[in-house]
Parts: structure tokens; sequence; C-alpha cells
């Protein structure tokens, strides 16, 4: 486990789940895959989890919110623009390159096969919403591209991104190989820039410095 002030990260196989602590209440980003949840509970039973944000609507992402909901009797919010691919089979994803679209492809078939637990939704998330709660000011920010109704989650000086970035690479970052749409995909990479945050966190890489984020600017484009 990794501590960024009050913000805890803990990967688990091959997935980065997030808390960040509150006056009167924790909030959990992300829920992670199959096959988590007996060490998923164990560290979360370490925090007062009131509520969830999901960065996207991937099933990799979303697969343990109906159990966490149930468990912690905790909230739920997601972006607005992505409440319609919580049904994991209409989401078909593209290679941002051509050497990416049978990766693309496995990928959707994949997804596909796995659909999760039905889960209520409390909050719907918008393009510069102040969201308060349990102490915790945050700011919401949509970075379609990976998923329709992708966001970030600005806290301080942290942006957490789901999979809107990848840091696979020693000297560069870039935009997930696997987008609904490519285009705003390389969007929201700027969109980050121009946020300015200190440390960008993703969904299942190491985070990201800003320096390094703005070392890639000409690897992107």
């Amino acid at each position: 486990m990794k501590k960024f002030d009050n913000v805890y990260v803990k990967r688990f196989l091959y997935f980065n789940i997030f808390v960040i602590k509150g006056k009167d209440g924790d909030i959990l980003i992300d829920t992670g895959f199959i096959g988590m949840r007996k060490s998923l509970k164990k560290w979360l039973d370490n925090f007062n989890i009131k509520l969830i944000i999901l960065t996207h609507a991937h099933v990799d992402h979303i697969w343990n919110v109906s159990y966490l909901k149930d468990l912690y009797n905790c909230e739920v919010a997601i972006g607005k623009n992505d409440y319609i691919n919580l049904d994991n089979s209409i989401i078909n994803t593209k290679g941002k390159k051509k050497i990416y679209n049978l990766w693309a492809k496995l990928m959707n078939f994949g997804m596909k096969k796995f659909v999760p637990e039905v889960f209520d939704i409390d909050y719907f998330l918008e393009d510069k919403q102040v969201f308060k709660k349990y102490g915790i000011n945050l700011e919401i920010f949509n970075l379609e591209g990976h998923t329709d109704g992708s966001i970030g989650i600005k806290y301080k000086d942290y942006l957490f991104v789901g999979d809107a970035l990848v840091n696979r690479k020693l000297r560069f970052v870039e935009v997930a190989f696997q987008n609904q749409d490519n285009d705003m995909a390389k969007e929201s990479f700027y969109k980050i820039i121009d946020l300015k945050p200190d440390i960008i966190f993703v969904g299942h890489d190491k985070e990201i410095s800003y320096s390094k984020l703005l070392n890639s600017i000409d690897y992107n484009k």
C-alpha cells in the first residue's frame, strides 16, 4: 500500500484501488474485478467506506460494486454519460492504432462474457461539478474517450483518471490502447494536461507525475 496525504493506494493483481479518507467517512474509487473480494474486504475493513465513485463503466472497475454497496451500506456515483454503459454488452472499443484492433476485439468479447451484478446509482456526476461529501471536496471532469462517460476526479493536486491514461513505458505515458472514441481519448489527454495535477492516478499502472505527462505530448500527437 502507498499513502499520499490522506489518499491510500492498494494494488490487487492488475488493478489499483483508491481510498480518500474524510472527516466523516471515506470514499472508494473503483472496485476491481473478479477474484478480489476476499482480499479487497480485508483491506477496506480498515476504512469507513461511505461512497464508491466509478471512473468508468468497464467491468474490471465495477465488478465488486454490488457486493461492496451491500457490505458497507454505501452510496455509488458514476459519470452521467456512462450510465448506459453499465450494461457491458454494449461497450465496443476500437484500437487507437491498427496494431491494437485485435486486442480491442478480444476485450470486447471478454467484456460481453462478464455481466456484473445489478446495483443502484445514487449520484450522476457531470463535467466541472464540485462534489462535496464527508469533508472531502472533489471536482469532476469529463474525460470521454476510453468510454463515453469516463470521468476524472480531482482532489487537491491529485487526479484519478481510471483508464484514460496508461503508464507502461519508461519515458512516456499515453492514452489507452483501445477506446470507444479514440479522437475524444486524445482530447482528454490534453484536458488532463490543462488541469495541471501534481500526480495522476491510473487504473492499472504506477502513478504519473505531471512532468512525465508533459514529456509525453509529442508522443501522443
